[in-house]
């Protein structure tokens, strides 16, 4: 399908991106500098990175090479016999829209792994049902499964640019289904995401999977900020490939301001109707000092959005008419708290204020032991205990957190709630967040 390949491509190509970092920090050369770090920090870390081994250029080719046959497999048409993918993309000219055909998997049931599509363009069973690829023939979760695919092709763009000139224009098909921005485009509608009212995307298309009467819906708002993340990635990459071509550059500018345009409305809707808090204000009541990655910072109070009839610290699906403490997939607590935070990726910084990560990371600790014990280890052995530790490293608590994510069990990083990440990524993201005052002075 469609979703968990693209998790699949993102995890390879962030392993690619934190690798080039070290790199970066081993040598002591390109862009030692970073505007939200203490020189101290970077001095550290790089003085850290001489001291290990480090895969060469040479090593993380094969990698590369993966990561670029898997994203342009879904972007070549005629199907595999054209090196595309089995289950191809093709245009549905009534929606204007770029959708999967879907794929009859068959398999020997001694090796579910090496199975086959069995169907063929004009026979794609995600036309026929809504309840194949996640809705996808439907528009259901375009953004989610696409903003995957298209940080994969930011990550391949980055690194060979040659390939990045030539697959550019279909990468926009990606940006174009989900965040199109002209009216001029006569092949897809504006912003099918979109709900300019509100600031927040919607996930359902054409009908959701489970027939709800309460209008358009939407479960994971951090995959919806990270779709747009992603947008707004590949078209600062592509500014560096087209830096030579006026036309080029300029579109790919604005492929870069409409996603950091949509990310940071995305993330405020998120903090609006997804994360659930109330501030603990000053005497007037307007503002509240916290903590963030650049130090105490002093703002408005956030204020909540639903009445305390609602205890829950986040909203699992919200609809048109309802605000949900659910999951389509499992009622377990800690399902509708991680699907909030997946994936872990640099915008987590602006996405989760620390106000509501010090709410949530006791509440979200007790969901995943109730989860493992009372539904047979379904926090860990499903990957949702890897988000505890990163959202316990965003209360500044980086050495428990540490320690926590290397006591994860490897297998569980292939599992549904897990492949979307990795070791390398898990441990990136606790090492990069800021300390706690308490740990600092250990």
């Amino acid at each position: 399908d469609t979703y968990f390949s693209g998790k699949i491509f993102a995890k390879m190509g962030r392993i690619i991106e934190i690798n080039k970092e070290l790199q970066n920090l081993q040598s002591g050369g390109e862009k030692l500098s970073y505007a939200d770090a203490d020189d101290v920090v970077v001095k550290e870390s790089a003085s850290a990175a001489a001291e290990v081994t480090i895969p060469s250029e040479e090593d993380v080719e094969p990698l590369l090479d993966e990561l670029q046959h898997a994203v342009e497999v879904f972007l070549n048409s005629g199907g595999k016999e054209n090196g595309g993918a089995e289950a191809e993309f093709i245009y549905d000219a009534t929606w204007g829209g770029f959708i999967n055909c879907g794929c009859k998997y068959t398999f020997d049931p001694k090796d579910e792994h090496n199975g086959t599509c069995s169907n063929t363009f004009p026979d794609c069973p995600a036309l026929d049902s809504v309840n194949e690829n996640f809705g996808n023939g439907w528009y259901n979760d375009h953004h989610f499964h696409y903003g995957y695919h298209i940080y994969a092709a930011a990550i391949v763009a980055k690194h060979r640019p040659e390939w990045g000139r030539k697959y550019y224009e279909r990468v926009l098909l990606y940006i174009r289904d989900i965040a199109n921005p002209s009216a001029e485009d006569e092949y897809f509608p504006m912003f099918r995401q979109k709900d300019w009212y509100l600031g927040n995307s919607w996930a359902a298309g054409l009908m959701s999977m489970e027939l709800s009467p309460h209008g358009r819906e939407q479960e994971s708002s951090s995959e919806a900020i990270a779709a747009f993340e992603g947008i707004a990635l590949f078209g600062d990459v592509m500014m560096d490939v087209f830096a030579e071509d006026k036309d080029k550059l300029e579109s790919s500018r604005r492929v870069r301001n409409l996603g950091e345009f949509l990310t940071a409305m995305e993330v405020s809707a998120a903090n609006r109707f997804w994360h659930v808090w109330g501030s603990k204000s000053d005497e007037d009541g307007s503002t509240s000092v916290s903590s963030s990655n650049n130090g105490a910072t002093k703002h408005k109070a956030h204020i909540n959005t639903y009445p305390r009839d609602y205890p829950k610290h986040v909203v699992g699906m919200m609809y048109d008419t309802m605000a949900s403490f659910q999951t389509w997939f499992g009622p377990q607590d800690v399902l509708s708290y991680g699907i909030q935070l997946i994936p872990l990726t640099s915008v987590a910084e602006r996405r989760d204020d620390p106000e509501w990560v010090n709410i949530l990371y006791p509440i979200y600790a007790k969901s995943c032991k109730e989860a493992n014990e009372g539904s047979n280890g379904l926090c860990e052995d499903n990957g949702w205990s890897i988000l505890q530790a990163g959202l316990l490293a965003e209360t500044g608590e980086i050495k428990e957190a540490l320690e926590f994510a290397l006591d994860v069990p490897d297998d569980v990083y292939l599992t549904d709630g897990g492949c979307g990440n990795s070791l390398s990524n898990t441990l990136w993201f606790i090492s990069t967040r800021r300390q706690s005052p308490s740990m600092s002075e250990r």
